[in-house]
């Protein structure tokens, strides 16, 4: 019995498979991207929540009192008399990570590029400890108490800070880091905020202990960013400031 003769693709056969593998490469590969990237969010939430754990165990240690600010110039709440002075063990994280198990891990979300660390942990010089670090916290909470604040769950504690090569900052001071940082008198471009980092949310933790994504929308909802800036905060506890030095922005004045 004679054999049929096989036959191979002709190249209009070879060409329409190709379209419809790109077609469905086209459709499925921002799926997977989006995936992926929804994967970071949730571990970076998960970071902030345990960060809100040893927050909330740190100040049932303190009197129920947040850590403090500390700074080679600038005076916190805690000490408005004389500045604390800058040091690793006085790093706002560094104050609540011996309260939980992932110590330096949790200071990173892996959305963030930059992951840029402060200087006194950058690695240099060489041998000196390289912390990379992803959040920033709000000065308004800085020293206060439970009882002083009274909308725990709207106010944010710690949120993600920009991914820019500047951008070693521990602390955000709201209202006026809410908007582009300026240095020098040199607009920065961004704040000090990464507002969009997840799909045009941050991510962020709050003074209850308790974190979730908050839309960039509603960050700035408000001129001065309430009620989760904490400005009132501000207005009712003032943070004590050098002569010439301010905390407040065009949008929302003193």
């Amino acid at each position: 019995m004679p054999r049929m003769a096989r036959r191979g693709f002709t190249l209009i056969e070879l060409l329409v498979v190709v379209a419809i593998v790109a077609v469905l490469a086209a459709i499925l590969f921002p799926v997977f991207a989006r995936a992926k990237d929804a994967a970071k969010g949730t571990v970076c939430l998960s970071n902030l929540r345990q960060l809100g754990i040893g927050l909330t165990m740190y100040r049932d240690d303190h009197d129920g009192v947040c850590f403090f600010f500390a700074h080679n110039t600038d005076l916190s709440r805690s000490q408005p008399w004389a500045p604390f002075g800058a040091t690793r063990e006085n790093r706002w994280w560094n104050q609540i990570l011996p309260y939980t198990r992932m110590r330096g891990d949790l200071l990173v979300c892996p959305s963030d590029a930059g992951r840029v660390p402060h200087s006194l942990e950058d690695g240099k010089p060489e041998g000196e400890p390289f912390v990379p670090r992803s959040y920033v916290a709000n000065r308004a909470l800085e020293s206060l108490s439970e009882s002083q604040v009274e909308r725990a769950s709207e106010i944010a504690m710690v949120t993600e800070k920009s991914s820019a090569r500047w951008a070693d900052d521990s602390w955000y001071e709201p209202p006026k880091n809410l908007y582009n940082k300026v240095s020098g008198g040199v607009d920065l471009g961004e704040p000090v905020l990464a507002f969009g980092r997840h799909a045009d949310a941050a991510n962020a933790m709050f003074f209850d202990g308790h974190a979730k994504r908050v839309p960039r929308g509603r960050w700035l909802s408000d001129p001065c960013g309430e009620p989760m800036s904490g400005v009132e905060l501000i207005r009712l506890y003032p943070i004590p400031l050098l002569p010439g030095r301010t905390i407040w922005h065009e949008r929302c004045p003193q």
